[in-house]
């Protein structure tokens, strides 16, 4: 059985894999393990406050780009 290149073309995959490899320590699925192990050093309190900062983050960009007239939500229309 080939292995699945995502449906990309043999150059495609190659620049896919040169962009995505190298970055830390990986394990056969490509996740960065020194990564894991940084968030594994910090205690619960210091997990929440670093999720509860990229949560203010992701508020911001939303709303900037509301603000911007870049979001979608104010041209659809749920129909639940």
């Amino acid at each position: 059985m080939e292995d699945d290149k995502l449906g990309l073309t043999q150059e495609q995959w190659k620049r896919f894999q040169a962009y995505t490899q190298g970055y830390g320590e990986q394990d056969e699925n490509g996740v960065d393990l020194s990564l894991l192990r940084a968030n594994l050093k910090l205690t619960p309190t210091e997990r929440i406050e670093k999720m509860r900062r990229s949560l203010v983050l992701v508020q911001e960009v939303r709303h900037a780009g509301i603000v911007a007239g870049l979001s979608g939500r104010s041209q659809r229309t749920d129909t639940k």
